[in-house]
């Protein structure tokens, strides 16, 4: 009997993964605007809140992953990789924490400049740390 072993996220090909994110993206920018026109926030204030958070992370995420793989394919002269669509999604998602972050600070009254610089300087030094860890694999 064939042993059948499951696929690595590392062989689907490089335009796959971008599509599936870029799809990801679009429908999260469609279910934000969709939250913006449709949620009262006055009456539903919980539900309306925690949508709008999680469909605008995820939409700048991807929107954020996608920018950054082509600026490393501009960077490295057209050479692709599938670890630079892994490198664009995580540094993608960390900005999309770190903006979503930031505007639920501003929301409470509490953003300042000294507690967003910290923000921005402890995932800048979270991503250095794994992009560290990258080089030793």
């Amino acid at each position: 009997m064939e042993e059948i072993k499951p696929k690595s996220i590392f062989s689907i090909p490089h335009y796959k993964l971008l599509s599936a994110i870029t799809l990801t993206a679009l429908i999260s920018w469609s279910a934000w605007l969709l939250v913006i026109y449709k949620l009262d926030p006055y009456e539903a204030t919980s539900m309306a809140l925690s949508l709008f958070f999680l469909s605008f992370t995820f939409s700048i995420a991807g929107t954020f992953t996608i920018i950054l793989f082509f600026l490393k394919k501009k960077k490295t002269k057209n050479e692709i990789y599938i670890k630079h669509v892994m490198i664009s999604l995580r540094q993608g998602i960390l900005l999309g924490v770190c903006t979503s972050t930031c505007l639920l600070l501003l929301m409470f009254g509490m953003l300042r400049m000294w507690n967003g610089f910290l923000l921005v300087i402890l995932i800048m030094l979270f991503e250095f740390y794994l992009s560290g860890k990258d080089e030793l694999d």
